[in-house]
């Protein structure tokens, strides 16, 4: 009984997180992270994440046992984590709002693709 008070205690501090909007992320923040991860100590970090990333994806798979899905869905979240990071480097390609892509980046825009046609 008691742990059931106190998961819902803690889901209800974590309904009170204000969520904010993203701040606005520009071509020098892009420019300065690319920079710090060709860096020896972004260099470091960037073999560290990735390491971590095979880890948790062999953990995920191998090791689970009864609870396969919630290490499959840390293992997809961790590696979701780093390609964020890898995303935020890389530098925007669409550069008028209207713009859609030539070559489909991901499902919905092959989706998308598909009702055009």
């Amino acid at each position: 009984m008691l742990r059931k008070l106190r998961a819902a205690y803690n889901f209800m501090r974590l309904c009170g997180v204000a969520w904010r909007t993203l701040p606005e992320w520009r071509q020098t923040d892009a420019a300065e992270l690319n920079r710090f991860f060709q860096g020896q100590t972004g260099e470091r970090l960037r073999e560290t994440l990735l390491a971590m990333t095979v880890q948790q994806s062999l953990d995920g798979t191998s090791r689970a046992g009864n609870d396969l899905e919630y290490r499959a869905g840390y293992a997809a979240g961790f590696r979701g984590a780093v390609a964020t990071l890898d995303a935020l480097m890389a530098k925007s390609v669409i550069t008028d709002s209207d713009h859609r892509p030539d070559v489909p980046t991901d499902d919905l825009a092959w989706l998308n693709s598909r009702d055009e046609l």
